[in-house]
């Protein structure tokens, strides 16, 4: 394959892996997260030199030295792979000349590397290198994109940078959130961006001592969340309001469920509120009938868009903390971890800039 056929190829194994679930595979697993920056570098450049042409040699480093396989691994290394880390979050690490490092100057890798630091990982690497390459192309390939999986898992462990802007005007900010909602994530995106806004909320008004937000798929009895979220007094000790989050028209069925959980819950909760796109129009008028039965129990419930919430909330609030809550929709969006998302927001952030 040339170059660029390379790079697109790639780029299409890694979409889709991302894609996919994997499973944790140790033997791949210590070398993409070697401590050492350049053998992580190494092994992921090796195996795509080999994956793209059987005929070279794993543990060949430089072109013309006679032997069989040989070829120039330094310059895959400059043309594809650091640009495509670099792309990627650096999730190999941030050097731009991996290859220049002492273990990788050198025409091939041997099983003597005593004469460099780490000796013991060079010669596992090699060691793994020299039984995988008289392999059929079949084998190398499979063993690529367990890389490519291993390479996943990492990036879903490590903080993204975003590209957040120095302002971004209340309708650029709702266009964001239109777009980012747009694309359906199971509840993910708008829960996330609900949280986000409560703690941006408590922050900015002293409102909340603290702002919990369960996981995506927990179950709230066995955790005692009152709700997908929940905002604690200043006190830090009782919640004060719960929120629940939906990426659906509000039911009767949800109105029902989370009025049983905070009955059945020992708090003096009086506040629930539905983040959520609307009522449901064939169930509005019992809605509506349901909520002022719980008001006239002591239950306050209040159902908003998440857009209306978020206009309302930065109508009254300085400028800055647009900022402030674009950087925490991407500190929550890494504690979930999933790829798609978080480069989905990414580039959305880099458009606004």
């Amino acid at each position: 394959m040339s170059i660029e056929n390379i790079r697109r190829w790639l780029d299409k194994q890694w979409r889709d892996i991302l894609s996919e679930s994997s499973e944790p595979d140790p033997d791949i697993d210590r070398f993409v997260n070697s401590e050492i920056v350049s053998l992580r570098y190494a092994f992921v450049t090796q195996l795509l030199g080999k994956a793209a042409d059987h005929s070279r040699s794993l543990l060949s480093l430089q072109s013309g030295d006679g032997t069989p396989g040989s070829w120039n691994a330094r310059s895959l290394a400059d043309q594809i792979v650091v640009p495509w880390v670099t792309h990627n979050q650096n999730v190999l690490g941030t050097s731009r000349e991996p290859y220049a490092s002492k273990p990788l100057r050198r025409p091939s890798l041997s099983s003597d590397m005593s004469n460099v630091r780490n000796p013991d990982e060079w010669k596992a690497l090699v060691d793994f290198f020299e039984n995988l390459d008289k392999s059929e192309p079949a084998r190398v390939q499979e063993t690529f994109r367990k890389c490519l999986q291993s390479l996943a898992r990492r990036l879903e462990t490590q903080n993204f940078e975003y590209p957040t802007p120095s302002r971004v005007s209340m309708a650029s900010l709702i266009r964001i959130l239109n777009s980012f909602l747009s694309e359906s994530s199971h509840g993910l995106r708008p829960h996330v961006i609900a949280t986000a806004l409560f703690r941006v909320l408590g922050d900015a008004f002293s409102l909340f001592g603290g702002v919990h937000a369960q996981g995506l798929n927990e179950s709230d009895s066995p955790s005692g969340m009152p709700g997908d979220i929940a905002c604690f007094g200043r006190d830090n000790r009782n919640v004060i309001l719960a929120v629940e989050v939906k990426d659906r028209d509000l039911t009767l069925t949800d109105l029902h469920a989370t009025i049983t959980k905070v009955r059945q819950g020992n708090n003096d909760l009086s506040s629930v509120l539905f983040s959520a796109p609307r009522l449901r129009r064939q169930e509005e008028k019992e809605i509506k009938e349901e909520i002022e039965s719980a008001w006239n129990a002591g239950l306050n419930i209040y159902q908003s868009d998440i857009q209306t919430f978020v206009k309302t909330t930065f109508a009254l609030l300085d400028e800055q903390y647009r900022i402030v809550f674009l950087k925490e929709i991407g500190k929550e969006l890494d504690t979930h971890g999933e790829y798609r998302h978080r480069e989905a927001w990414r580039i959305l952030l880099e458009s606004a800039g």
